[in-house]
């Protein structure tokens, strides 16, 4: 068989998925080897891949989601190309340990995530920063940089609080979690994100647990089910 030039990775499932799954399975293609399955479809102009469209991602992200529906896959970020089949085969051969192991770390799971907008108060007003140092006081200078870093701990802080909030009512309903800290911007508010990598049967329990925190000052938005892109790295 000849090999299709320019085949686009969208997932790697176990060799025993009923895959490719969804409304345009007829568009993809499932090459079996070394019990992996990867999900590819064709690319007929290999520089979109270089410069995609909103649409093109959106497809890609689809075709992704449609997958995990019904098998547990690791999913692959836009861009991944291999120049044909015998590339893809020669591509699960190197990385087959490595997907192997994200295989068992997601088995049977989504990924949730809780994004937290947190309303804070903006930090102490900080001398002009285009300014050199050695143009004003160094006493100025390193009042500015710990005042910074003050407002940093602090919502730092606050973020670890509530992800501790959540966790006290959502660990055992997760597997695992990782937390994104923001950086404080002042006279904006700070949006603290999470991840949850929660069994399948575990989502209404979850979504019903996250539902019941008291909210006070925040925003909290939960969204999901995905596939766990956020644990297969």
């Amino acid at each position: 068989m000849t090999d299709r030039p320019g085949l686009l990775l969208h997932c790697i499932a176990d060799a025993r998925a009923a895959l490719p799954h969804g409304a345009r399975a007829e568009w993809l293609q499932c090459i079996v080897h070394g019990g992996l399955a990867a999900v590819v479809s064709p690319i007929a102009e290999p520089a979109r891949v270089e410069a995609p469209t909103k649409a093109d991602l959106l497809e890609y992200a689809r075709v992704i989601r449609s997958q995990h529906a019904v098998a547990d896959v690791v999913p692959m970020r836009f861009g991944c190309m291999l120049s044909g089949e015998s590339e893809v085969r020669a591509h699960l051969d190197e990385q087959r340990d490595t997907y192997v192991r994200a295989l068992t770390r997601v088995a049977g799971c989504v990924e949730l995530g809780v994004r937290v907008l947190l309303s804070v108060s903006p930090p102490p007003t900080e001398p002009d920063t285009a300014v050199k140092p050695m143009h004003r006081s160094g006493a100025a200078y390193l009042e500015a940089r710990r005042r910074h870093y003050s407002a940093e701990n602090r919502l730092r802080e606050q973020c670890e609080a509530l992800e501790q909030s959540l966790l006290s009512r959502v660990a055992p309903l997760c597997r695992e979690h990782r937390t994104e800290f923001p950086s404080p911007r002042p006279g904006e508010p700070a949006l603290c994100s999470l991840y949850f990598l929660v069994p399948r049967e575990q989502v209404s329990a979850f979504r019903t647990a996250v539902s019941s925190i008291p909210v006070e000052n925040t925003d909290i938005t939960l969204s999901g089910p995905w596939p766990p892109f956020n644990f297969v790295a």
